[in-house]
């Protein structure tokens, strides 16, 4: 059609232009914008700059990101705020969220586009507090029992606007990260009021908040309240019950979603991620033959290809039940044209569990060539050379990711307490209540052992002694985030800590101890 247009107009190479980018045809829309300013008749306008931003961000062979901002300034479209909007996304989604805050604090009329787009960007960014920080700037106190509401805001440009679904769905997923319960609950409490609770991508992410702050009733209420339900919700519960380790009501879910059996008899066929979810599900409960056959039969039952992400949880159900060697076979049968990097991840990290250096060996080699500058790959295979003692192959690994200048992220636990998420690093001394945190840690520790516990110095990967490993684990970041639960919040009070990294099985099993002294 576009070919057929004798006498194009802006609106006509826009209209093209949006379509690509929309659907995701990154290359052709930037083909097409060369082509539209190149013909001097034409000058893009701030609808074209909204549509080319995104296609920038997501095509990998275009470089000169910040350039294109340079050409918009230089455009007089720099102020515009749909291309503002734009831009923050863009730069949001290459991991520079600090010059997305500096466009949106420049903005002169923001709508509900533009905070919905900053809180975004912080969510993406894994920066929760800033997204919860930005929702507050849309709150402000009222009523007359002095309670938190989300009202009408309005903005400079004297438009008022409140926070939508978009809103809603945004932020929910940084309450889940932070394991802040007390924030999901007061949105839950805004949607309800608004009439936005059931909204299917509201509901959704509700389920997917409650499960992960570890309410499982508070996630399946909720998805039964539901009306509408789409498989992004089914997928969410059946991910929540596997995750809390209840694989049967998983597959129970699964069953029932595929048989049409839900409130309103709706037949839901799953997709890539349901499966992903299922088999997260048998991992968890140890059901491997149940996971094997999902895996065998998902194309011919429901017409889903498997994937690379699929040949990765079935990887990791089969190592960490032990089958080690029947994980390395199965990467070995992947088709050439699906990405091996997560299947080779998955089995380094059951090597991890079971001490398997020769397949370790392997699946790091391959691991070091595929991505050479992803930490964890060198830490999991340091740790496994540690595990068998062999100090100088892991100091070896460590050298190596050093001359490469790959760093490991510190491991780093949140509790939420008042209205405030307190955060802590391993070995953390900078938190104000630190001393009193370690003394409370150590007087813990000698009820612990009376309790049965023996240090699993193992998960201390360093070649000191006994004693100091012992002291090292009492510094480990989610220990310190439970002490802070224990002193600040009242007898019974449930604590939830969300951390950044796996907790290391030592950790693991001092929180059941704990759990068990203190009947929290």
């Amino acid at each position: 059609m576009f070919d057929g247009v004798v006498r194009r107009t802006v609106a006509v190479w826009n209209a093209l232009l949006a379509g690509y980018a929309r659907n995701e045809f990154d290359d052709q829309a930037l083909r097409l914008f060369v082509e539209m300013i190149s013909e001097s008749e034409f000058c893009p306008n701030a609808t074209t700059f909204a549509s080319v931003l995104p296609a920038c961000v997501r095509c990998k062979v275009f470089s000169d990101k910040e350039g294109i901002h340079g050409y918009i300034v230089k455009r007089g479209f720099g102020k515009d705020k749909y291309v503002q909007n734009a831009l923050m996304d863009m730069y949001s989604r290459m991991g520079r969220v600090e010059i997305s805050k500096t466009i949106f604090g420049r903005m002169n009329k923001r709508d509900i586009v533009s905070w919905n787009t900053m809180i975004t960007g912080c969510i993406v960014c894994g920066r929760y507090d800033d997204a919860l920080n930005l929702l507050h700037e849309m709150q402000r106190r009222q009523g007359e029992d002095g309670s938190d509401t989300f009202v009408d805001y309005e903005d400079d440009g004297g438009v008022p606007f409140k926070p939508n679904s978009v809103t809603l769905m945004t932020v929910l997923p940084g309450c889940a990260a932070l394991a802040a319960l007390g924030k999901g609950k007061e949105i839950h409490a805004y949607a309800v009021k608004q009439k936005l609770a059931m909204d299917v991508a509201v509901g959704s992410a509700l389920v997917d908040m409650y499960a992960k702050c570890g309410c499982l009733n508070l996630a399946s209420r909720v998805f039964d309240q539901m009306p509408i339900r789409n498989v992004i919700t089914w997928n969410v519960l059946i991910m929540a019950y596997g995750m809390h380790g209840k694989g049967e009501e998983a597959l129970e879910l699964f069953r029932i979603m595929t048989a049409g059996g839900g409130s309103n008899r709706e037949v839901i066929r799953p997709n890539e991620v349901t499966y992903i979810a299922i088999f997260a599900a048998c991992r968890r409960s140890g059901w491997v033959d149940e996971g094997l056959h999902l895996f065998h039969t998902m194309k011919a039952s429901h017409g889903v290809e498997p994937r690379g992400d699929h040949y990765a949880c079935l990887v990791d159900l089969l190592g960490r039940s032990g089958r080690v060697k029947e994980a390395y076979e199965l990467i070995n049968t992947m088709p050439s044209n699906l990405n091996k990097v997560d299947a080779w991840s998955s089995l380094l990290g059951a090597c991890r569990i079971h001490q398997s250096v020769e397949f370790g060996e392997i699946a790091a080699k391959h691991l070091f060539v595929l991505e050479p500058n992803v930490a964890s790959h060198y830490v999991l295979m340091s740790n496994i050379y540690s595990s068998a003692g062999l100090w100088d192959q892991a100091l070896g690994v460590r050298k190596k990711m050093k001359e490469m200048g790959v760093r490991k992220e510190p491991g780093c636990s949140w509790i939420e307490h008042g209205d405030e998420v307190h955060k802590f690093l391993s070995g953390d001394a900078s938190h104000p209540q630190s001393k009193e945190l370690h003394e409370y840690l150590e007087t813990l520790s000698q009820r612990m052992r009376k309790e049965g516990y023996v240090p699993d110095i193992s998960c201390v990967l360093h070649n000191v002694d006994d004693e100091e490993k012992e002291t090292m684990l009492c510094g480990h970041s989610e220990r310190l985030a439970i002490a802070f639960g224990l002193l600040n919040t009242p007898p019974g009070t449930t604590i939830r800590v969300a951390k950044n990294l796996r907790v290391c099985n030592d950790c693991h099993v001092a929180a059941k101890i704990i759990s068990k002294i203190v009947d929290r």
